[in-house]
């Protein structure tokens, strides 16, 4: 899925590309993704109108026209194209305007496109209950740690609710947990004052430098970059810090990576994470 350094890149992209032009027509090819919320037909209602602003708020992406916006949760495999000549099998949601065309392709159909008017964001799940958001001001420190009090979730588990962290995704837990170098598994409550001070850091960082290297990387805009990655999706690898072969484990139903060697588990665990394969 695009995770929040793609959005923050994708969304850099776009604005230059969309701000000021007017949708001339919006095809839906396959409304399964589609959740209308206009009261009327989103080909009529959105005709001829024009692209104010595009915002991030946590995975999604809201595009604000005059008295009208299309939020975007891309979720597991949806992503954006500006080719115009994209296949029409493989489209969702195609938005002609007087510039470039705009693609929205899921290939899962699990992104979902809302269209609706401003006063009714709130009937989007999660949209308006995100926590921090990461790349803000206000996710100092000090917020942080006290998000972490009295929390007994496995960490990975922790980094991932959307409520508290606006938001980190697979991708980016693992590689933020490796930075840290802490194990997915380890309960938030057995960390360390400096293991939770170095979590924030490490945060901060990988975020940081991964939309740095996506911005740089200019791949083309439907194409999801993780060459940077160190962990994430290596199973069977040597961890580039050590060579220990990077291991996968199962946290709450998502697979998590991890080098057992530079994350090592905190007291027993059903698996001996220093033998064998997962």
């Amino acid at each position: 899925m695009p995770e929040l350094p793609d959005l923050v890149v994708i969304r850099e992209r776009l604005i230059p590309e969309l701000i000021g032009k007017t949708v001339e027509s919006i095809e839906i090819v396959d409304p399964v993704v589609v959740r209308n919320i206009t009261g009327g037909s989103v080909e009529e209602v959105f005709s001829g109108v024009s692209f104010q602003s595009i915002e991030r708020n946590g995975p999604f992406l809201n595009f604000a026209f005059e008295k009208w916006n299309m939020i975007i949760h891309p979720m597991l495999s949806g992503r954006f194209s500006l080719e115009s000549k994209y296949k029409k099998k493989d489209l969702c949601i195609r938005i002609v305007t007087n510039g470039p065309i705009l693609n929205y392709v899921d290939d899962t159909r699990m992104g979902k496109v809302y269209f609706l008017k401003p006063e009714d964001i709130s009937q989007i799940p999660k949209y308006q209950n995100q926590g921090v958001n990461l790349l803000s001001d206000e996710f100092t420190e000090a917020a942080f740690l006290k998000l972490t009090e009295k929390v007994r979730q496995q960490t990975r588990v922790f980094l991932m609710d959307q409520t508290k962290l606006s938001a980190l995704g697979n991708a980016y837990a693992d590689e933020v947990l490796f930075a840290a170098k802490i194990h997915p598994k380890t309960p938030v409550h057995q960390l360390s004052p400096e293991e939770k001070s170095l979590l924030y850091k490490s945060i901060r960082e990988v975020l940081t430098s991964s939309i740095e290297y996506i911005r740089n990387k200019r791949a083309p805009l439907e194409v999801k970059v993780r060459d940077h990655v160190k962990v994430r999706n290596r199973k069977n690898e040597p961890c580039p810090v050590c060579g220990t072969t990077i291991r996968r484990a199962n946290v709450l139903g998502y697979d998590s990576f991890f080098c057992p060697n530079c994350q090592p588990a905190k007291g027993e665990q059903f698996i001996n994470w220093g033998t064998g394969d997962s």
